[in-house]
């Protein structure tokens, strides 16, 4: 498949660890030690860019998100025996981060949505796809989330304390 430059990342999907990679065009489960290929999900964007590394929870719930005319996808992974199964939950547009990190905290991913125009600090329910809230004035940014609070790091060099949570 194609390369990206997300980070891949190690989930434990019902007693299997797998190795999250994206691809230009895909979200893929790979075994960590031999590289096989357990399941592939596709997810494209324009140029085959993503670059946000994919957020795992303890429900088993995997959240990928691009811009490049992309957004952001929910896949539930399960497994029986030997296959993992691929639920894709939900996919739109109100959540496509460009080159920078989302946060999930509880039942909610946080992230700056925006590619070539303004971008938006968005919050969305990852189960369900519904955005919380959306708000302009941070730019593209980083997020980094430690003893309650959340500091944002912007383009531009802006540094911000911020509390998070699904009411703004």
């Amino acid at each position: 498949f194609l390369i990206s430059p997300a980070t891949p990342i190690l989930v434990d999907v019902d007693g299997q660890t797998q190795l999250i990679v994206y691809g230009g065009r895909t979200i893929n489960g790979l075994d960590p030690a031999t590289g096989t290929v357990f399941w592939t999900h596709g997810h494209e964007t324009t140029g085959d860019m993503n670059s946000s590394t994919p957020v795992w929870g303890d429900d088993n719930i995997l959240f990928m998100t691009s811009a490049y005319n992309g957004g952001g996808r929910a896949l539930r992974l399960s497994r029986e025996g030997e296959v993992t199964h691929v639920e894709e939950l939900w996919f739109n547009t109100q959540l496509k981060v460009m080159f920078a990190n989302v946060l999930r905290l509880g039942d909610y991913v946080y992230g700056s949505s925006g590619d070539f125009g303004p971008a938006f600090l968005t919050a969305v329910n990852v189960k369900t796809g519904e955005t919380a809230w959306r708000e302009r004035g941070y730019g593209r940014s980083n997020l980094l989330h430690a003893d309650g609070k959340t500091i944002i790091l912007s383009e531009d060099g802006t540094l911000m304390l911020a509390t998070l949570s699904p009411d703004g």
